[in-house]
């Protein structure tokens, strides 16, 4: 089984990282052949790329028929921003290499990103995190990733495009809770992150 975590949260959201493990021929005959005129798919030409498609679809249509969504495949608006076909839920992905991660909610929008930590990320940390921020995480690259990955978390969340990670994307600790702030003009929010390590990857999703 390549589900390598899933959890059903207090908020509602429901989490799950699978790990590819399928050939991309095993891929094509369990998926429903629509998938081949998908326009990701066919623009796709790294197989690692398509790869991560099938996959990825895979895993959300898998989370579906757990919560007894009927699965039509999903679509992106026109910020880019993924959604379920003739679904009201609420829905958020994530790949890096051969995981695949998705969380789903009934009503709130969700973000979630899964990354290796790597030392490559220092060199344009300064350019997306406030001073606060990049003393609270020190010279710990698993507090950055974490980091990181929440302000991808939250970015997917918002959805919509021109926001600023350093600026618009704010992260602090509240008493025991991990939060992150999106600032916009016309969004002004708080969300809860919670955090998940995944073998050598880190996880992180926001509610």
């Amino acid at each position: 089984m390549p589900v390598r975590f899933q959890k059903e949260c207090s908020s509602g959201a429901h989490v799950l990282v699978w790990e590819a493990k399928e050939k991309e021929v095993e891929l094509l005959s369990i998926l429903p052949s629509s998938i081949l005129t998908d326009a990701e798919y066919i623009e796709s030409k790294s197989p690692l790329k398509k790869l991560e498609f099938l996959t990825s679809r895979l895993a959300i249509r898998y989370l579906a028929n757990m919560l007894n969504i009927h699965f039509d495949g999903i679509k992106k608006d026109e910020h880019g921003k993924p959604y379920l076909v003739n679904s009201s839920w609420k829905m958020s992905i994530t790949h890096s290499k051969y995981f695949m991660g998705v969380i789903m909610h009934p009503l709130k929008e969700v973000g979630i990103d899964i990354e290796l930590p790597q030392k490559k990320m220092w060199r344009i940390l300064p350019r997306l995190f406030s001073e606060h921020e990049i003393a609270y995480v020190g010279d710990d690259i698993e507090r950055m990733s974490v980091y990181w990955s929440a302000k991808e978390a939250l970015y997917k969340l918002y959805g919509k495009r021109g926001i600023d990670f350093k600026e618009n994307l704010l992260l602090y600790q509240r008493e025991n809770e991990f939060v992150g702030e999106i600032q916009m003009t016309e969004y002004h929010k708080s969300h809860l992150l919670y955090q998940q390590k995944i073998d050598d990857y880190i996880l992180v999703w926001a509610v």
